[in-house]
């Protein structure tokens, strides 16, 4: 059967390119989904009609499996659908790109070389940490390029894929890269700056912990107000005894060398590494509207604290009403105390053993309670939960914590925002001033049919009065 295209879009130049190339790596970490997301943003501000996505397997992970391939088409499709509405709700129009991905690899799809043969063709957009590294006969990796600079990167990635048209007599493709390059992408920068992504798997000195066939006596739900056990909660393991019989499992001699040599431990059946909770952690925000990436965030910080009988503490700051007032819509924010009650109404549900352990404060300034002077409380702090937008700012406290108050820095537990257009306050308070300007609306109309009426009901008593 035929298909109809659509009619060519007028010339836009906000977005000056008919047909972009996006080269992304395989979405496998925190890292790859955030480089992935600032070059889908740059792409498709800059693209008009068409964006063909290109996933090539990282050094990292050169034969990715079948259902790695398929999931991550499901994954870039989902963040592409998140940012085209984005786009177009910010543009005032309802125009879609045209979006194929083509995973380095999957089976019957095109490869990545006869994409730079399209006549279309004529942009190319990605990173040099993609691209870089050597670029030749239009392919390259880029694992290097992040830690040692090296040479090529994406600029060379164009000037060959330009080489083969000239040959081929086709126009030229100009590089879009991508600018400023978040530091979340950066393996350098979170490497230097204790960054933590909660999202991945955590190595333990270099080797992911198995799940054990033995599971040892751990602290459950129903056993919180028991006293800790003798060793550390986090350097108990699994008896390293394979039998079946459970008589050779002795709970009360268990072996504390063996329990240490893997730094982890079960809990309710989830293995806990060594480093993955904290005694004294932190984490703010806004908290405008309790939306589901604020219920991540809180409950990502809740799964960092050490149980209560370890002695771990949780501090929530809520920014205050002043600091708010340069935020789009921010007449629709709700007050500091409806704020603050929502996030304790969450935590409380969420973890209500916990309640005594939760304080919720405000926040007054830019570094809140973890940047205050003279305070034990603040130096005694040693995680800080974020999200890679906010990456930046953690890496500035911790430099204000070190270099002007002496204290020690915290390590950055960050987590990927996922949908930031569709799953936004700003969205939320968007759709309350629409709603509100729309019931503003109907009770003008309403207004004008009353005036309306009356104004009729006088003039039939006018006139009746006069037949009189």
């Amino acid at each position: 059967l035929g298909t109809t295209s659509a009619p060519p879009l007028p010339p836009n130049p906000k977005k000056p390119y008919h047909h972009t190339v996006a080269i992304l790596n395989m979405p496998l970490t925190s890292l790859d989904k955030i480089a992935n997301e600032a070059i889908l943003e740059t792409a498709l501000g800059k693209t008009q009609h068409k964006l063909s996505v290109v996933l090539r397997a990282s050094n990292d992970h050169l034969h990715p499996s079948l259902t790695s391939l398929r999931k991550s088409v499901g994954e870039v499709y989902s963040s592409l659908w998140d940012y085209a509405v984005g786009y177009d709700n910010h543009a005032g129009h309802g125009d879609m790109v045209d979006v194929v991905v083509y995973p380095q690899n999957l089976p019957n799809a095109a490869p990545e070389s006869w994409l730079y043969i399209l006549p279309d063709i004529d942009c190319v957009c990605s990173h040099d940490s993609i691209c870089g590294w050597e670029s030749t006969e239009a392919r390259g990796r880029g694992t290097y390029y992040q830690w040692e600079g090296g040479f090529g990167g994406l600029q060379s990635h164009v000037d060959a894929i330009n080489q083969d048209r000239a040959s081929r007599n086709l126009t030229n493709v100009v590089g879009l890269p991508v600018s400023p390059w978040p530091a979340g992408a950066c393996a350098k920068f979170n490497d230097d700056h204790n960054v933590i992504f909660m999202d991945d798997e955590q190595l333990e000195d270099g080797i992911i912990l198995p799940r054990p066939k033995k599971y040892p006596k751990v602290v459950t739900a129903a056993s919180v107000d028991d006293p800790p056990p003798t060793s550390s909660l986090l350097s108990s393991s699994p008896p390293q005894n394979d039998k079946d019989d459970d008589d050779n499992i002795d709970d009360d001699n268990d072996n504390d060398d063996d329990n240490t040599s893997m730094g982890a431990s079960l809990m309710g059946g989830a293995v806990i590494h060594s480093k993955s909770l904290f005694s004294q952690v932190c984490v703010g925000g806004t908290f405008d509207g309790m939306h589901y990436g604020h219920r991540k965030l809180l409950t990502l910080a809740i799964s960092s604290v050490l149980p209560q009988n370890g002695g771990g503490k949780l501090m929530i700051g809520v920014t205050v009403d002043k600091m708010l007032q340069h935020k789009s819509y921010s007449e629709f924010i709700p007050p500091l105390h409806e704020r603050m009650q929502g996030v304790r109404e969450f935590v409380h549900r969420l973890a209500p053993g916990l309640q005594n352990c939760i304080k919720i404060v405000p926040i007054e300034d830019a570094f809140g309670p973890p940047g205050k002077a003279n305070s034990e409380m603040a130096a005694n702090f040693d995680a800080l939960v974020l999200s890679h937008e906010t990456l930046e700012n953690g890496h500035l406290l911790n430099q204000y914590r070190t270099e002007t108050l002496g204290y020690p820095p915290l390590v950055l537990l960050c987590t990927r925002r996922t949908e930031p257009h569709g799953m936004s306050s700003t969205q939320l308070r968007k759709l309350r001033s629409d709603k509100y300007h729309k019931q503003q609306l109907q009770l003008q109309l309403q207004r004008e049919e009353l005036q309306e009426n009356e104004w009729w009901w006088w003039w039939y008593a006018v006139v009746q009065s006069s037949n009189e």
